[in-house]
């Protein structure tokens, strides 16, 4: 049981004397405690992640003892006169801290301390196992996946250095010593396999009922009789005068010494003799013998069950048997048995700090362990590429390595088809989001636009049969960042009471390194600084599943989601529910992600105007989408006074339509004109605003019905009749004009603009012709 205190004391014993290590904690945080049940090589004096200690060395020799180094964790006191003092900075580490203690004036090593830092994670222990467990499956998993099996012999390498024999117990201790492999000896001991074995046993031959050959044989052969009597003779051959006393009789009984069971003690035997080589290697650390022997104690423990003690060892293995392929049980130990030798040789350099003598790296495990959950998840949405997958595991001819490191980029590709729309996903592992140095296209490629960013995991998403650099070109791809932090115990998202205070101890956190809310902090980085990011989560230990939606789509987004090892049955269903809405999402057509998308890509696709910095109207209200370059202007012609006249009394202006001369494309510049600058060659109106939803259509004949100017007869103001007949049907589309106290208005922002006419008309060349063109563009050509 553990036993929390203010200090503690480690006596060491050195050959001229004693020596005390007092160790006193810097802070209310700063927890220390005994443990005196501690097993498996776990020190029994522990301190805590995230705190700061005190050390000092006491002898009752004169001499002075300090630690061997100093190193992260470790600081000695920087004053003269306290050499045998200083500091212990757990930070973020977790496990063993087993530091050499050596005479300060000699630098002779003398004795050595063993410390236990614990997570602030109480269940930190569980979660390590498990995940080293769920990784070693996968790895595995993997391995068979490859088309080169490997088939040497089993063996450990004497001069392997302590992280790779750990490495190497670990994963062949997933495979032993497991749940699945426990529930699978407990399962064949209560229903073992039994089978009917013929013997030959000898009986008194009063209580032999059938006789057989081999019995008739011996009345007359076996040696030791019996003399019957005289009276029992009378009237039978004269060889009956005695009888055997004993007669070999054929017996069947029904046994569990088979070989279906021999195999399986034999397995189990072979899984403690690897554990016992191991604990003989000159590197293996004291933790490794004790986690060793007790997996040995375990099997063993079935070994010296009734059951076992009734099998004998095998002769020979009968590796096709039914039984060992079919039978529950059976073919779980067969499964292990062959999985035996594999995962042996299995090696994985980014796991190094991970197995670290008595390092319990649990933030990396986590790390890792997600990597092989969230592949998992996404492989029921997407069809991953086997060989990507394939890729992860390494086969040289003596060893298989694990491709996975931490920092180094892994990315596994896939596709989803369906009648709706194809879409093609990238799950990276340490994608780096780079600063791109092309300015003049930055915008277009992939990346960061501040600084380079890491995130854990990215999952990219995009449509159609496009490769990843065309869609990050055409802002057609979405990225989603996770980030997985084992430290994080809650996740804060939104205001709360005691929020106060816990900013108030961000900066001594940060100091120590364990500074949990900038964790949350990153996931805003992410989403605004790495381009065509939708969403940024953290993965974390917890129990809360927070999602913050940038608007009323499930995407763009920020939040956390628990993913707690051990529970991963129940935890992955709400991160289920989210992959699946992020899919429906890409597939839909309409969603407001899609439409961002496309205004997007259409504002950055080409080079703007340059700055624009005049007195125009404000984008409020009706007018909220006025954007001074996608506003276009309708530059007319108004052939005389009489026709000006008619256009501000009707607040109509006439464009023809068809194919007759003069008429224009009906385009959306036309179509969305928000203003029209009326002109005669010689004199140019203000810009006069028109009424939003387009022209409608006339005729000729229902205009000058309305008034509009008749047609004249060449040098005559005579009414040209026949050719009023016979463009009475001509088609024209007519613009309407904003009137306001009895005038066409003019926005009060524009009024003081005076237009070159010169500039103006001259478009194109044609005065009489109308055409369309920008605000901005207009703006340029006015009257300084």
């Amino acid at each position: 049981m553990l036993k929390l205190c203010d200090s503690f004391s480690i006596p060491i014993n050195v050959s001229s004397g004693m020596v005390t290590l007092n160790v006193v904690g810097s802070s209310n945080k700063a927890l220390l405690g005994i443990n005196d049940e501690a097993q498996n090589g776990v020190s029994a004096y522990q301190l805590q992640e995230g705190a700061t200690y005190q050390y000092e060395f006491v002898s009752d020799n004169g001499h002075i003892y300090q630690f061997g180094n100093e190193n992260e964790i470790i600081k000695f006191s920087t004053f003269r006169n306290h050499r045998n003092m200083g500091e212990i900075n757990t930070g973020i580490y977790v496990g063993q801290l087993a530091m050499a203690v050596v005479d300060v004036d000699t630098n002779e090593e003398v004795g050595s301390v063993r410390l236990e830092v614990r997570s602030v994670k109480t269940d930190y222990e569980s979660d390590y196992r498990t995940m080293l467990d769920d990784i070693a499956s996968y790895y595995t998993d993997l391995v068979l996946l490859q088309d080169s099996p490997v088939t040497q012999q089993l063996e450990v390498d004497n001069e392997a250095s302590s992280q790779t024999l750990y490495q190497k117990f670990s994963f062949v201790r997933s495979v032993v010593d497991s749940q699945q492999f426990q529930e699978a000896i407990h399962k064949i001991m209560a229903n073992p396999v039994r089978k009917w074995t013929e013997t030959i046993v000898q009986r008194n031959i009063v209580g032999v009922k059938h006789l057989s050959r081999r019995n008739i044989r011996q009345m007359a052969t076996s040696n030791d009789r019996i003399k019957m009597p005289e009276a029992w003779r009378m009237g039978k051959p004269s060889c009956l005068g005695s009888v055997p006393r004993m007669l070999d009789v054929d017996y069947k009984r029904d046994t569990v010494d088979n070989q279906e069971n021999q195999f399986v003690k034999f397995a189990l035997r072979t899984f403690i003799s690897f554990c016992v080589d191991l604990q003989g290697k000159k590197n293996a650390t004291q933790r490794l013998r004790d986690e060793a022997e007790n997996t040995i104690s375990k099997i063993e423990g079935f070994l010296d069950s009734q059951f076992f003690r009734q099998v004998s060892s095998p002769s020979h293995l009968n590796m096709n048997s039914p039984v060992l392929q079919r039978k529950e049980g059976y073919r779980e130990v067969l499964q292990a048995w062959l999985m035996f030798d594999l995962a042996a040789k299995l090696n994985w350099t980014g796991g190094n700090n991970i197995y670290e003598a008595g390092k319990k790296n649990v933030a990396t495990l986590y790390e890792y362990w997600l990597f092989f959950k969230l592949q998992e998840l996404i492989s029921e949405f997407f069809d991953l590429d086997e060989l990507d997958k394939k890729k992860l595991v390494k086969i040289d001819n003596d060893k298989i390595d694990l491709q996975l490191i931490q920092g180094r980029r892994l990315i596994l590709r896939g596709k989803s088809k369906s009648v709706m729309r194809d879409l093609n996903v990238a799950f990276y592992y340490n994608r780096t989001f780079s600063k791109s140095n092309d300015e003049d296209n930055a915008i277009r490629l992939a990346g960061s636009w501040t600084m380079a960013m890491r995130p854990d995991y990215t999952l990219s998403l995009w449509p159609g049969n496009i490769g990843e650099a065309e869609a990050e070109e055409q802002d057609l791809i979405t990225h989603i960042h996770f980030d997985a932090k084992y430290r994080l115990n809650r996740v804060i998202l939104e205001d709360e009471k005691n929020i106060s205070e816990e900013l108030n101890e961000e900066k001594g956190e940060q100091e120590l390194g364990i500074y949990k809310r900038a964790d949350l902090l990153k996931m805003h980085a992410y989403k605004d600084a790495i381009r065509r990011t939708s969403g940024a989560y953290v993965l974390y230990p917890g129990t809360e599943n927070r999602v913050i939606q940038g608007y009323h789509e499930i995407v763009p987004g920020l939040g956390a989601f628990s993913v707690r090892p051990g529970h991963w049955d129940e935890d992955y269903v709400p991160l289920r529910k989210f992959l699946a809405k992020v899919k429906a999402h890409m597939l839909d057509r309409a969603s407001e992600r899609e439409k961002m998308s496309y205004y997007q890509y259409d504002t950055y696709k080409e080079e703007k105007h340059g700055m624009v910095m005049d007195y125009l109207p404000e984008p409020i209200g009706d007018d909220r989408d006025f954007m001074p370059d996608a506003t276009s202007v309708i530059v007319a012609y108004y052939k005389n006074r009489e026709q000006l006249e008619w256009i501000e009394k009707n607040q109509m202006y006439n464009i023809r339509a068809g194919s007759l001369k003069g008429s224009l494309n009906l385009d959306s510049q036309l179509i969305n004109a928000r203003y029209i600058l009326l002109h005669d060659d010689k004199n140019v109106l203000q810009l006069c605003r028109l009424i939003k939803g387009g022209p409608k259509i006339y005729t000729r004949a229902e205009l000058v019905k309305m008034g509009y100017p008749k047609y004249r007869k060449k040098n005559s103001n005579e009414i040209d009749e026949d050719r009023e007949s016979k463009s009475a049907k001509n088609i024209y589309l007519v613009f309407s004009l904003i009137q306001r106290n009895g005038m066409l208005w003019v926005e009060k922002e524009m009024r003081q603009y005076k237009w070159d006419v010169k500039g103006i008309i001259l478009k194109n060349g044609t005065i009489t012709r109308p055409y369309t063109t920008s605000l901005v563009s207009l703006l340029k050509r006015r009257m300084k």
